[in-house]
């Protein structure tokens, strides 16, 4: 009988075990959180908040990723870090226990002490199975370099993978992408030139203007200039030619101003920016922190 319960243990070492997400218990006494976030109207929005080891980085709560998978984006994830010296966190929950995706990632970023540097400067990628939505919150730095352009390009780019059950491929689309808009610097009016491909690389668009649309333009200039050269037709030049020769008698009437009275009416313009070089638009979550962001349903 012992060695068969040893058997069975031996054998149960080797078995294949499911990702899981390490979270320790909050309490009244001890919120685990830094002094940094912790206001007198916050405590319940704490409480309700995973606490955990901020040095993994992937927290697969819904469990949509093997342990492979959440390897290669921990890796992904380093890389970014290096490269950007911004944070980024990847998060999947099954239920959502707060208002909404948003609120669920802010809370889950500021509670958890993510960040780099004194603005704790970082990117929060969450996927919520719950709302079926996909968000992408951002603090610091990564504000300024996420405007709101950035985030809905990028999140219109990669929704369906999502809707079609490819978390994986979505996930490190969303890495690549936000990686590469990084290195393509602050956002700006040119962001409107570049496209971003399946695997999140951002590319510049094809010009397809330059490349055909000039040449047809020019193209035609050219036919309309040698059809106005062609003699064999005269044109009318006045529209006395097709009239009979003092068969109409014109009269020639004179208005003379006699006042002027002129109206002024003030146009008012919009001192907001617009398009792909706007900035990013900003909310404040329950720690007081400003985040900037946005979601797609998927």
């Amino acid at each position: 009988m012992k060695k068969l319960i040893v058997f069975i243990l031996l054998f149960s070492v080797f078995l294949p075990v499911s990702a899981s997400t390490n979270t320790f218990p909050r309490t009244t006494d001890n919120l685990l959180v830094s002094e940094g976030v912790l206001t007198p109207y916050n405590q319940d929005d704490i409480l309700a908040t995973p606490a955990v080891d901020a040095s993994e980085k992937v927290y697969d709560f819904a469990e949509l990723l093997s342990d492979s998978e959440e390897d290669t984006i921990y890796k992904k994830i380093t890389k970014y870090i290096d490269t950007t010296n911004m944070d980024f966190v990847v998060v999947t929950i099954s239920e959502n226990n707060k208002n909404s995706a948003q609120s669920y990632a802010d809370d889950f970023y500021d509670y958890n002490d993510f960040g780099v540097g004194s603005s704790n400067t970082g990117v929060l990628f969450l996927v919520d199975m719950d709302t079926r939505e996909i968000y992408i919150s951002t603090t610091g730095q990564a504000i300024d370099y996420y405007s709101d352009y950035r985030i809905n390009s990028c999140l219109d780019n990669i929704y369906l993978e999502f809707s079609n059950g490819n978390y994986y491929e979505g996930v490190l689309g969303t890495i690549n992408t936000l990686e590469n808009y990084f290195e393509l610097g602050l956002p700006s009016n040119k962001d409107s030139n570049y496209e971003i491909l399946n695997d999140g690389e951002v590319v510049r668009k094809f010009p397809y203007f330059l490349v055909f649309g000039i040449p047809f333009i020019i193209t035609v200039i050219v036919i309309k200039i040698m059809v106005s050269k062609n003699k064999l037709v005269r044109k009318a030049t006045s529209s006395r030619e097709y009239l009979v020769k003092d068969s109409v008698h014109i009269k020639t009437i004179h208005d003379r101003l006699v006042s002027t009275h002129t109206t002024v009416t003030p146009i008012y313009q919009s001192n907001s920016s617009g398009g792909s070089g706007g900035g990013s638009s900003t909310h404040r979550g329950s720690s007081g922190r400003s985040h900037g962001g946005g979601g797609h349903r998927f």
